[in-house]
């Protein structure tokens, strides 16, 4: 199965994602010349692009499914050459515990009135936990922005006295 999808992996998803393509548009194309006379909210409520939407989301999920499988079975496969992976992994994981731990839930004003804002229009509700998260993935990407920049510096100045 590996093999045949290391073979064909890419025509065969090219190939479904083209089908159904094909299948949405045999579905949307006869049924469009109404649409734009239909008022506006007729419009946001037709169901005329649900199959192209499901689709794209069962899509996403299989791709997702397969990039985990297909992870895990390389890492298992060869553990030895693994391991810069894991590690590097392993240190992701970390700056993001840090950051999540490091990150206050204290607000300034205008972000409380945004917040505000939010969970009147969305009907939810942000939580302590949801703006530690929140912080913690912007710092860990600022850190990430950070690394990429300096390592970019560093290896061009390598690479000028090599």
């Amino acid at each position: 199965m590996y093999n045949f999808l290391v073979k064909n992996g890419q025509a065969l998803a090219f190939g479904l994602g083209a089908l159904i393509v094909v299948v949405f548009l045999a579905m949307v194309i006869p049924n469009s010349s109404g649409f734009t006379d239909l008022p506006r909210e007729e419009q946001y409520a037709t169901s005329m692009f649900n199959f192209g939407l499901q689709m794209a989301v069962v899509l996403i999920a299989i791709a997702t499914v397969a990039m985990v499988l297909f992870g895990l079975f390389q890492i298992f496969s060869n553990l030895k050459g693994s391991v810069k992976g894991l590690i590097g992994f392993g240190v992701l994981i970390a700056v993001f515990v840090i950051a999540y731990s490091s990150t206050s839930t204290d607000v300034s004003p205008a972000i409380q009135e945004s917040i505000n804002k939010f969970q009147i229009s969305q009907e939810s509700e942000i939580t302590d936990g949801t703006l530690k998260m929140i912080g913690g993935g912007i710092t860990t990407a600022l850190v990430l922005i950070a690394v990429a920049f300096v390592s970019f510096i560093v290896f061009e100045i390598i690479n000028f006295f090599k």
